[in-house]
């Protein structure tokens, strides 16, 4: 089983170093065919930074674009793939050491799975101080709903975690390059919708949060998120009755968000938005539970609400 990993990268100088070298530190090293970075209108040291690993890293092959954007670049990388697997991994996470191993045996064990994801380690701060392991929704090879429950819950397969089948794209296409952002929820809506996936036990990416992250305000990925909720209404009826619900928890997610920012009233009304859509949604509640509470206390109450969430999640999932 041969894998080509793709990388995306813009401006990423800070952190295209350590995503790569988590490429090439993989227990499952032997197995990567090819490492292919598209460095997509890079204007900070990036450039540097990916030739003086061109120069230790034989397999890696460099495509230069102009800042065509996520899908853009990741389709272009594909193109160039030759590998069974394809590995994504975004300029600024990195992968845990034994990742693809753990992956690939998924695959090795006759997992009939188009798509094999994990769990991730959401982080900031450069020592790992403030890590947390996010627990996400687990699919499993044989389950047979997987595209309405994926629809109602909107993820999260983060592109990092992500290795799948080179048939999958010869089937359903490759990224959607109309969507800026969004463009991996729209592709594993399609994933879904042919195939099934298969869930990873444990953490198998750091995913950072910086200034520059497409994805820092939930708020701002709102629009995309309901354009997907119309769009596959109508191209799947059948989902019509879960697309409340969906847009509840869209809403609630960014009110809760924006919340945790300090824009309190913001946040309010996206929660009373989230609330019209779905008035029996209990986790809109446990959101406006936290808007209420006093501002020195809220962080703390936060973050505690999230450790016991994501332990119950793992607890219940094992």
């Amino acid at each position: 089983m041969s894998v080509s990993v793709i990388l995306t990268c813009h401006n990423e100088e800070r952190f295209i170093a350590q995503a790569v070298e988590s490429v090439i530190n993989q227990t499952a090293s032997s197995g990567i065919r090819e490492i292919i970075i598209v460095n997509d209108g890079s204007t900070d040291g990036s450039t540097e930074v990916i030739a003086s690993l061109v120069d230790r890293e034989p397999r890696i092959h460099v495509l230069t674009t102009a800042g065509i954007g996520p899908s853009s670049a990741r389709n272009l990388a594909i193109r160039h793939a030759t590998g069974d697997f394809i590995a994504i991994l975004d300029g600024d996470d990195f992968w845990a050491e034994d990742k693809l191993e753990r992956q690939l045996a998924v695959f090795g064990n006759g997992c009939k799975a188009g798509l094999v994801y994990g769990d991730l380690v959401d982080f900031s701060a450069p020592d790992l101080s403030d890590a947390l392991h996010v627990a996400v929704g687990r699919y499993r090879a044989d389950q047979c709903d997987t595209l309405p429950t994926y629809f109602l819950l909107d993820g999260p397969i983060v592109p990092s975690s992500i290795v799948m089948r080179r048939e999958i794209v010869e089937d359903i296409g490759l990224f959607n390059e109309t969507f800026r952002v969004g463009e991996d929820t729209e592709f594993c809506m399609r994933v879904a919708e042919r195939w099934t996936f298969q869930h990873v036990a444990g953490a198998l990416v750091y995913k950072r949060r910086h200034g520059s992250n497409t994805t820092r305000r939930l708020e701002a990925l709102l629009p995309v998120a309901e354009r997907l909720t119309r769009e596959w209404v109508i191209r799947r009826p059948e989902l019509a009755h879960l697309a409340r619900r969906r847009n509840a928890r869209l809403y609630a997610k960014a009110g809760n968000d924006c919340v945790a920012r300090g824009e309190k009233k913001r946040g309010a009304r996206l929660l009373i938005r989230a609330i019209l859509h779905d008035p029996l949604s209990w986790r809109v509640y446990v959101y406006i539970l936290l808007c209420a509470l006093p501002t020195g206390m809220e962080p703390q109450v936060r973050r505690a609400a999230k450790l016991l969430f994501y332990r119950a999640m793992r607890k219940k999932l094992c």
